[in-house]
């Protein structure tokens, strides 16, 4: 074996622990092939992006600004929107997509929230097109196709992911505006077949702004209590969607419940379903359960309001939602259940490892003529579907055969190699694009580069490349030799804090502390969190003691210029 493959392999033991040797064989070569570039940093509440054929990257802040990536060499963050939405609570803009004729047309799609007037029990959150001028979104075009009423008040759980599928169907996420501690009360709008909330909706928009119901939707045009514009009802926050361009199967993540919660009933909890986070496909149109349906169809049991007290189980075959705030229909379809499951360590689906759930949906990688070959993630991942877990801070490849079965899941990025993805997209070259927060706030485009295939952007975009050394300090020096040949610059940067603190503020945090010298070796050595943040620093056991004195020399000896 090079050396080079066993530096790898002990990098990964000690990125996401120990694994078995019939695990090895499973993942080997995948994350270890990959380097990561980060394109821009200072994304402020980065939710979602849209990638144009050009190579071009436009996101969406929730703040009501839509930023956009160049690709032009300068690698730099342009904004080009201040929708200036209503962003209180989880509201504002959340999704973005680009038309599929963006090329000709400029035209982009915006999912944001809007302050209705003199009105303090609802909001909206509109649908809307915008055309691009000049390499700005001009304001002025706007043409509203949706509009979405939620609670003033709760403001939560308001997904708002945008999809094209490959027949021009667009497809919206919106969540169920519940809080946790109300059981059952996301009767009144997921399993409320009168309420686009708690749905994935699906419309056909129209040249001249509006947009018609095509044929397949969950419930027909002219059925009694119900809107025609849904495709999948009983989700709780469908955060992140996509849709496969080779069959049209919808895919998303669903962020589950707290564990066996009765909020504000005082029921017996060893009655209740676990509060499982979900991945799901939908080949057609389909009820999924929630409230009172989860995961494989466990089912919640009932409550009668009115009686104060437990009726039964709700059936997955043939629910009913008998809710007093239920608007729509009684009898609902059979539930579908979810594709992956889980919570905490899950037994079904171990490859998920520990920790906090929150599912973060990506695409399926479909490999394309227009692809770069040198670039382009290899073609044997053709056909796994890339998701992501923002609490848990990993992407995987899940491979799934032509019925949408699950074969293998594997690690792409591991576990702590950076903060948390929240959205995952294939750009034009056929490279995996990452939008993920190194700070509760901070956010950066990341792309995966193929090992060792250089291009204008990574020449540009490099951390170290770009962030120069600080002037009294020479290459020569003992600390910054042993730091290059580290992976100390994955994650550092001299003057910019990136998903670390730079380099020049620990100097100035530690500069009056020569105590602290012993107690810094001790931490690159074993590793660390909570001193800067969230992130956990990675131990570094392949060091010695003096090499690592020597870097915590060097970053202390530095200085603003």
């Amino acid at each position: 074996m090079k050396l080079q493959s066993i530096l790898n392999l002990f990098l990964y033991f000690l990125l996401v622990g120990f694994i078995t040797s019939e695990e090895v064989k499973k993942t080997q070569g995948l994350e270890s092939e990959f380097d990561i570039n980060i394109l821009g940093n200072g994304l402020h509440e980065a939710m979602e992006m849209a990638i144009a054929n050009d190579g071009r990257v436009f996101i969406a802040e929730r703040f009501g600004k839509v930023k956009l990536w160049s690709n032009d060499g300068k690698g730099e963050l342009i904004e080009v929107l201040d929708l200036k939405s209503d962003y209180r609570g989880e509201s504002g803009l959340m999704g973005i997509t680009l038309d599929p004729n963006f090329d000709q047309n400029q035209w982009l799609y915006l999912y944001h929230s809007v302050a209705i007037e003199n009105d303090k029990k609802y909001h909206e959150h509109h649908l809307s097109r915008f055309t691009l001028k000049d390499s700005k979104i001009d304001k002025s075009s706007e043409k509203i196709l949706l509009k979405v009423k939620a609670s003033f008040v709760k403001r939560i759980h308001e997904a708002g992911s945008l999809a094209f599928g490959p027949d021009g169907l667009l497809y919206l996420s919106v969540g169920d505006n519940q809080i946790r501690s109300e059981y059952l009360f996301s009767c009144k709008t997921s399993s409320n077949s009168n309420d686009f909330r708690g749905k994935i909706l699906r419309i056909k928009p129209t040249d001249e702004g509006g947009y018609e119901i095509p044929k397949g939707n969950l419930f027909p045009v002219g059925t009694e209590k119900t809107k025609p514009e849904i495709y999948v009802m009983g989700c709780r926050n469908p955060f992140r969607i996509s849709v496969d361009s080779k069959t049209g199967w919808l895919l998303w993540g669903e962020n589950g419940p707290p564990n066996n919660w009765s909020g504000d009933l005082k029921l017996d909890k060893t009655l209740l379903p676990i509060g499982y986070e979900e991945f799901n496909l939908a080949k057609e149109a389909g009820y999924y359960g929630y409230p009172m349906i989860i995961a494989d169809n466990k089912e919640f049991i009932n409550y009668d309001y009115a009686k104060g007290k437990i009726t039964n189980k709700f059936s997955a075959e043939s629910p009913i939602n008998n809710h007093p705030g239920n608007t729509g229909l009684q009898k609902l379809p059979p539930s579908k259940p979810a594709l992956i499951w889980y919570e905490g360590e899950s037994a079904e689906f171990p490859e998920f490892q520990k920790g906090g759930e929150s599912a973060i949906a990506g695409p399926i990688y479909r490999t394309s003529k227009a692809f770069d070959k040198e670039k382009m993630i290899p073609q044997r991942f053709e056909g796994h579907w890339f998701v992501a877990e923002w609490a848990r801070g990993w992407v995987k490849a899940v491979e799934l055969d032509e019925s949408g079965k699950i074969e293998t899941i594997k690690p792409i990025i591991p576990k702590l190699k950076f903060g948390k993805p929240i959205n995952l997209k294939v750009g034009p070259d056929g490279r995996l694009y990452v939008l993920y927060y190194s700070k509760d706030t901070s956010g950066h485009l990341i792309r995966l580069e193929n090992k060792g295939v250089t291009s204008e952007a990574v020449a540009v975009t490099n951390l170290f490349e770009t962030d120069p050394m600080p002037r009294k300090l020479k290459k020569s020096n003992a600390g910054y030799k042993l730091m290059k040949k580290s992976d100390c610059f994955a994650c550092h940067q001299w003057n910019h804090s990136t998903i670390a603190p730079a380099y020049i503020k620990i100097a100035e945090k530690y500069k009056n502390s020569p105590e602290m010298d012993q107690t810094l070796v001790s931490k690159v050595k074993l590793g660390g969190v909570g001193v800067w943040g969230h992130i956990p620093m990675t131990p570094h056991p392949q060091h010695t003691d003096e090499e690592i004195k020597k870097m915590v020399s060097t970053i202390l000896s530095i200085k603003r210029k």
